[in-house]
């Protein structure tokens, strides 16, 4: 049987575990066969996860040369021009079949119009709007530019759907990338507040403020909660040293506890009763992040059947997928004694945290499956390529995890080509 196509994974950052996309994508690519992938991205955001990748610069911006002047000033490894993409991977004996692309601002798109021309606009081309930023009037142009080079246009959320859809002049399908491996384990039993109570962050956070409200509340509730014990957040190491870099000191309601790998999490996130989700502090989204996006973050925590509290303004597409699929509830942690009144209810009402959990958990088992979710994506592909819907079970491999071992017990800074044939068998029915 012949090879699995080859796809180009077009992204901002490259597929890492440091940020939310790079985790999702991996997550659906792990039984894809590594040679057969090859990650395109503008900007590193982590190690990359993937061994075939290759960063690029765009030509002609001053501010992609800036970059490059400064990697070059401080030794740091330097990018490939973008009109070369095509000569780089060829040389490499490697030919893309489809690009399959996550673009959400300028940049993203000037590098997938620099890549179609190199192959002649020729390749098939899923666009995955995860987010969107057209914060630059040419996002707006180049996308109707590419628009009849765009074999699907696919959205994370209803806002992005609506936005694009008006933008090109076409349908815009809803895909979410909330998708994992469903534990067998989760959480189904939920006590008394007791001084065993414990509440957990997962993910990144930038947005100190919110630490800030975070912090205020809690200590508002340790006169009615005994020996309340400080909120464990998990996340990337480049989180806490982008907070440590800026000068801001978590405060001790709030204690960073590293990174867990992947294998380790849903075993860890089930010994834990509340999950908060910061997201913003605005009711009106204060930017294109707030507007369109949703925290990935909920995929794991909804799996491993914890009530959520979404920490976001109301009219956040997160905080609308959080009503709309009643999998939790939503507060704008500027609000503080809205969030003091809602935090409180949550830990002194275990019947409450019960129900909000089952919820969450039988959302992930209808919708997270990344099972169903590769069918889907493999399919979409051998549609695309006029391929048959065969599976060829043999190419399935295991994820790699590298990566992750290595980043669970990595320290916070401080201190100091040819014809292509059917998909790996995760495509076929569970």
């Amino acid at each position: 049987m012949g090879t699995p196509p080859n796809i180009l994974l077009l992204t901002t950052g490259c597929l890492s575990f440091a940020h939310g996309t790079g985790a999702r994508l991996l997550q659906h690519f792990a039984s894809y066969p590594r040679q057969h992938l090859w990650n395109i991205f503008c900007g590193l955001q982590g190690e990359p996860e993937l061994d075939q990748h290759l960063w690029v610069t765009i030509h002609g911006d001053w501010r992609a040369s800036l970059r490059r002047w400064r990697r070059r000033l401080f030794g740091i490894p330097t990018a490939v021009d973008m009109r070369t993409i095509r000569q780089y991977l060829t040389r490499r004996k490697w030919h893309p079949d489809l690009i399959y692309a996550t673009c959400l601002h300028r940049d993203d798109l000037i590098v997938l119009d620099a890549i179609l021309q190199q192959y002649d606009y020729a390749l098939p081309v899923i666009q995955h709007f995860l987010d969107w930023h057209p914060d630059d009037s040419e996002a707006i142009h180049l996308l109707q530019k590419l628009n009849p080079y765009l074999s699907e246009v696919w959205a994370l959320t209803e806002n992005i759907q609506l936005d694009i859809s008006h933008i090109l002049g076409r349908p815009t399908s809803l895909v979410s990338v909330f998708h994992c491996d469903l534990p067998t384990i989760y959480k189904q039993h939920h006590h008394p507040y007791s001084s065993n109570f414990r509440a957990v962050i997962l993910g990144n956070c930038s947005y100190t403020e919110i630490f800030d409200d975070l912090a205020y509340a809690w200590q508002q509730l340790e006169t009615d909660f005994p020996d309340l014990q400080p909120i464990h957040w998990y996340g990337h190491p480049n989180a806490i040293n982008s907070l440590f870099q800026r000068g801001y000191k978590l405060p001790p309601a709030i204690e960073y506890r590293g990174f867990i790998a992947n294998e380790e999490l849903i075993a860890k996130l089930v010994t834990y009763d509340l999950a908060l989700i910061p997201f913003n502090r605005a009711d009106q989204p204060e930017s294109y992040y707030a507007r369109y996006s949703c925290p990935s973050r909920i995929t794991e925590l909804a799996s491993a059947g914890l009530p959520l509290c979404l920490l976001a303004g109301s009219e956040t597409a997160a905080a609308q997928y959080i009503w709309q699929n009643d999998i939790g509830v939503v507060v704008n942690p500027s609000h503080r004694e809205q969030l003091i009144a809602e935090l409180k209810a949550l830990l002194q009402d275990s019947a409450l945290r019960q129900t909000l959990g089952h919820k969450s958990r039988c959302f992930a088992e209808a919708h997270f499956d990344v099972v169903k979710h590769r069918q889907f994506l493999y399919a979409t592909f051998n549609r695309l390529l006029q391929q048959p819907t065969e599976i060829a079970p043999a190419y399935a491999t295991t994820p790699l995890m590298s990566n992750q071992n290595r980043l669970a017990l990595q320290k916070p800074y401080p201190p100091p080509a040819g014809k292509t044939s059917p998909m790996p068998d995760d495509s076929a029915p569970p």
